[in-house]
């Protein structure tokens, strides 16, 4: 999903201490969002909406490097592929997105606030409040996260449980952590049709040494009588980093 970043101005030593990417980069086999330089993600995305073919995409992250940035050390920068730059930090309470580069900006846009990705440690009731940025792919953009309020949508999260197996075309991975982030996104009346509540339901699979394995997304609309209808986003981890 995309929102409305405020600019803000980053400090001369975020160009500082650079760490670049290494060759045969192996993740951290207990992070759940690995951050070391080289990694890199390819997944299968499908969009189905009602009426309509699914649409089929694919999308891959890499980490590029790890750097001083806006006076934390650490920060690591990792791409998509359409150049975008995600400025990640892992921290003693969670993993955090704090900026973001397009290719059409000359300096990262900081988060406000940063976006919390994962909190640690992830166990089960953990709950959390997110704005619901990309910050792993171009995905979800859909007609309610594009007419909400500023382009965003805020998720409930709460990690439902912490030793599921996923089974996705990468392989089968154990011991993985499930967030699930809840929402209603209220969509005025319009001609012949009165205001409804849609429901929003993400769910992410992150799993030890692999990060992001699954995603699957749902807006159901209430009324099947709109001109305007909900659907179902799928993401499913294909080649995963290390391997």
């Amino acid at each position: 999903m995309r929102a409305i970043f405020r600019l803000a101005n980053v400090l001369s030593a975020a160009w500082l201490g650079t760490v670049l990417v290494g060759c045969g980069a192996q993740p951290d086999a207990d992070a759940l969002y690995p951050l070391e330089p080289g990694l890199r993600w390819e997944y299968s995305v499908v969009t189905e909406r009602k009426g309509a073919a699914p649409e089929r995409s694919t999308r891959t992250m890499e980490n590029v490097e790890r750097r001083r940035f806006a006076g934390e050390p650490g920060i690591a920068i990792r791409r998509n592929e359409n150049g975008s730059r995600y400025y990640l930090a892992e921290r003693d309470d969670g993993y955090y997105r704090v900026a973001v580069k397009s290719v059409a900006s000359h300096t990262p846009i900081m988060d406000q606030p940063e976006t919390k990705i994962l909190p640690l440690p992830a166990t089960v009731g953990t709950s959390w409040r997110e704005p619901a940025h990309a910050y792993l792919l171009d995905r979800a953009r859909t007609f309610i996260s594009e007419h909400a309020p500023g382009n965003t949508v805020t998720l409930d999260y709460r990690i439902e449980a912490d030793d599921v197996a996923v089974d996705v075309p990468a392989g089968r991975f154990q011991h993985c952590v499930l967030a699930v982030g809840t929402a209603h996104f209220h969509l005025g009346a319009g001609a012949g049709f009165a205001p409804s509540e849609v429901p929003i339901e993400q769910r992410e699979w992150y799993c030890p040494g692999v990060g992001l394995a699954r995603l699957e997304r749902d807006e159901r609309l209430t009324s099947e009588q709109r001109m305007i209808t909900g659907g179902h986003i799928s993401m499913k981890l294909t080649r995963a980093p290390g391997r």
